[in-house]
């Protein structure tokens, strides 16, 4: 009795080979279920002892593949399992698996198993010699193409990445979506911090409080200064300008009365000190005026109220002025 025995492991495959030659079996060995297919095209074995769990397809869908192919589908398939749960036991007769040998037990259970199983050649003999006498050797040795392995092959892996695929897109898509949330959080951190950093080093926005200190200081200092220096020049243009016109009316006034020069040089004298008087007084109205101004600043924060204000002030005392010394020198 010749049995192909199909298992990933190398050393389960040489443990079985021992056991089985010492029941004079003889034994030829593949290490995946496309090896054994690869053997299958050449001389068939009596039986195949195929382990469960393999790299590529496992022991059931490679079951499926021979028991499509007319060469291969009476050959007795064993399988040899770790699994012993009467659930795997029950499904693998109802796929039509001849036996199942497990593992743990298969020294002790072997030499049952084959005995089983030469039982059943013996009986199948009879029935195989018929159907190659009605058919013909040609007909009977007749099998599946390379080309329909394929595509038994294919159409079974298509079914397992059926099951497979949709949980490995689940997983790309979870991860995916984890790495682009993570690149948005960190663009979002990055130019929320260069926000911060533009906010820290831009100029501070200027506070009421900033305004309110800067007419005060206008209010309180610079504008009276202003004022000051304007009224000085303004006094000084009008008493040059008094002093040209006096000189200019003293010969007329002077020419045909005795002493109507040292009247003059009176009148020019007096007219000097009232003007400077009169200066004086719009000087400390402009000054009074500045006060009004400051105050009416703290009360209403109006900048433009006050320099209105100011500027009318200052108009009033210019024009009396210009007004009393041009009256004055007349």
């Amino acid at each position: 009795m010749k049995i192909l025995l199909v298992d990933d492991s190398k050393s389960a495959r040489y443990a079985l080979r021992l056991q089985l030659q010492r029941h004079g079996v003889e034994v030829d060995t593949a290490e995946s279920a496309e090896a054994a297919f690869a053997k299958l095209k050449g001389a068939l074995p009596d039986a195949i002892l195929m382990d469960h769990m393999m790299p590529g397809l496992n022991g059931f869908e490679a079951f499926e593949v021979i028991r499509e192919d007319p060469r291969t589908s009476a050959i007795p398939v064993i399988m040899c399992t770790s699994h012993e749960e009467p659930e795997f036991v029950a499904q693998a007769k109802k796929k039509g698996v001849f036996g199942i040998l497990p593992k743990s037990a298969a020294p002790e259970m072997l030499p049952e198993m084959l005995e089983k199983l030469q039982g059943a050649l013996g009986m199948g003999a009879g029935k195989a010699a018929a159907t190659v006498a009605a058919t013909g050797h040609a007909e009977a040795s007749a099998g599946l193409s390379e080309d329909a392995i394929v595509k038994i092959l294919d159409a079974r892996l298509e079914a397992r990445l059926s099951k497979v695929l949709p949980a490995l897109v689940e997983e790309l898509r979870h991860d995916l979506s984890k790495t682009i949330l993570g690149e948005v959080n960190r663009l979002l951190e990055e130019h929320f911090a260069a926000e911060q950093a533009a906010k820290r080093n831009a100029a501070p926005h200027p506070t009421m409080a900033d305004l309110q200190a800067i007419s005060t200081r206008l209010a309180t200092e610079t504008v009276p200064d202003l004022i000051k220096r304007s009224l000085v020049a303004e006094r000084t243009q009008i008493m040059e300008s008094f002093d040209k016109h006096l000189r200019e009316a003293l010969p007329k006034a002077g020419a045909g009365q005795d002493g109507g020069e040292e009247m003059a040089l009176k009148a020019i004298a007096m007219a000097r000190r009232e003007s400077q008087e009169t200066m004086d007084a719009a000087l400390l109205a402009s000054q009074q005026a500045v006060q009004a101004v400051e105050q009416s600043l703290n009360k209403t924060k109006g900048v433009m109220y006050g320099l209105v204000v100011l500027a009318a002030l200052l108009g009033m005392g210019a024009a009396g002025a210009v007004f009393y010394l041009l009256g004055g020198s007349t």
